[in-house]
């Protein structure tokens, strides 16, 4: 069975195994009523996330508007992994942990946000289409041979940076639950554009809002 429907607390995420051992990926983006919803942005370790309403940034519980992606509001800006673990933002595996992990804050059970590894082998392992898909660009991620059936559409929902948005429709941003190790300002990412896909760790920062895609781990 590739397609599985998780029932969760009135809400049914689906989620897509794209290769024999991969996990199995959500259908959209958190906070998004369907795939080609943005859903909500997050600076990297932020768990509360914000959507775009009149021209403004509104926290997804409504507590807070005109909200500003900015290093003075994402605490994570500027500290190194030993600093990140110290303070209990991150695993000793160098993960984000678990309170800090907006797929697990937002959705419980066993989602959490994509590792490295995950990552890098969705852009090996399946094949990329750029399109329009219901009037929203982005990319179909799709399995191939017997995981041919099965696919994922990642929208081109594009970043926040202080009040406003950049790059909605023509390109995408994704983040990783994993830092940098060579730089406090950056973390790992996906990025998208009608040209080209894959996984950066520089040039946005973690102050940023971007999108996230929740994975959950294959049963062993």
């Amino acid at each position: 069975n590739i397609v599985t429907k998780v029932k969760l607390g009135g809400e049914e995420p689906e989620m897509v195994q794209l290769w024999e051992g991969g996990p199995y990926w959500a259908t959209k983006n958190i906070g998004a009523e369907k795939p080609e919803d943005s859903g909500y942005y997050f600076w990297w370790g932020d768990t509360l996330g914000y959507k775009r309403e009149n021209e403004q940034w509104v926290a997804s519980d409504g507590s807070v508007t005109g909200f500003s992606f900015s290093d003075a509001n994402a605490p994570t800006y500027g500290k190194n992994v030993p600093t990140l673990q110290s303070e209990g933002w991150i695993t000793s595996d160098c993960v984000l942990a678990p309170q800090y992990d907006a797929a697990q804050t937002h959705w419980g059970d066993d989602w959490r946000m994509p590792t490295f590894l995950e990552l890098s082998s969705l852009t090996h392992n399946c094949e990329w289409t750029w399109t329009t898909q219901n009037g929203v660009n982005g990319y179909i991620v799709r399995g191939k041979e017997a995981y041919a059936s099965a696919s994922i559409f990642l929208p081109a929902a594009g970043f926040g940076a202080a009040t406003s948005i950049f790059s909605a429709g023509s390109a995408g941003y994704y983040w990783l639950s994993v830092p940098t190790s060579d730089s406090p300002g950056y973390s790992w990412l996906l990025a998208l554009e009608s040209s080209n896909y894959g996984i950066r760790n520089a040039d946005f920062y973690r102050y940023y809002g971007q999108t996230i895609r929740p994975v959950q781990s294959p049963a062993e």
